[in-house]
């Protein structure tokens, strides 16, 4: 009749009917009567040739077996348990290895240079009160010929405020700009010092001049042509603008349009 055991799983409802035997007439329309048999049938038998291959790759359950003991929870033997203090924490317990900063490494700025500037009180008046407030930043001098008139005293007030709205307009950093006189006022009438003009250019190492007026530039510059825009003397660039008592009469916006060749300079 087959083995005991094989009743276990059948259920109560039908078990009469299987100790009578009726599994064998209804064997078709119960296929479950096989699976309730299987432990009294031999078990199929690997071929030899799979029993080999199965044989040749010990290392490899070998590796296996632990992770399976873990998960089917079975006891790890001691002798292959590792240290306490080298067993691994859960990954919940376990603080995660610093990152490597993505922040690029700060660079040190390069050492500037020292500037050298004369002292402010070698230069003669009016140049010595500029030369005080010269700093490191200066890139450009502006000059103008009535400009040794506006530092002794008598200073025009239009004309004053035509340079506060150019110097806005430039939107340069403090002490980017300068003005450095190419005349003298001697209370009467003009003095040109084209000499101590050109010596401060060559002192403080400056690059640009903005030279308003042709009277101007026939001071600094008597060889240059008066219809030129811009000239090139000893490495320094001269631009050449409209007369201040000219642009001070004239709107602001026309002003800076007149004097827009100054945005172009490559200052800083």
């Amino acid at each position: 009749m087959g083995s005991p055991s094989a009743e276990l799983n059948v259920l109560e409802s039908v078990r009469p009917w299987y100790q009578n035997g009726l599994q064998y007439v209804f064997k078709d329309a119960l296929p479950g009567i096989e699976e309730l048999e299987q432990p009294k049938r031999q078990r199929p038998v690997a071929p030899p040739q799979q029993r080999q291959q199965v044989q040749s790759r010990p290392q490899q359950f070998g590796q296996q077996l632990p992770a399976q003991q873990h998960r089917a929870g079975q006891h790890i033997p001691a002798q292959q348990s590792a240290p306490p203090q080298q067993q691994q924490r859960p990954s919940f317990d376990r603080t995660p290895p610093a990152k490597p900063s993505r922040m690029p490494e700060q660079r040190k700025a390069p050492a500037q240079t020292p500037v050298s500037f004369p002292d402010p009180q070698s230069w003669p008046a009016p140049w010595s009160n500029l030369a005080s407030r010269i700093s490191p930043r200066l890139q450009i001098f502006w000059t103008y010929s009535q400009m040794g008139q506006d530092l002794s005293g008598q200073a025009d007030a239009a004309r004053r405020k035509l340079f506060q709205s150019l110097i806005g307009y430039m939107g340069l950093p403090k002490g980017a700009i300068s003005f450095w006189p190419c005349t003298a006022w001697n209370g009467s009438e003009f003095e040109n010092k084209a000499d101590i003009f050109w010596k401060g250019v060559e002192s403080y190492g400056v690059k640009f001049v903005a030279c308003f007026g042709d009277q101007t530039r026939s001071i600094i510059a008597p060889d240059a042509p008066s219809s030129s825009a811009s000239v090139h003397i000893n490495g320094v660039q001269m631009l050449m603008l409209q007369d201040p008592d000219f642009l001070k009469i004239m709107p602001p916006d026309e002003q800076q349009l007149l004097c827009i060749s100054l945005l172009r300079l490559p200052l800083f």
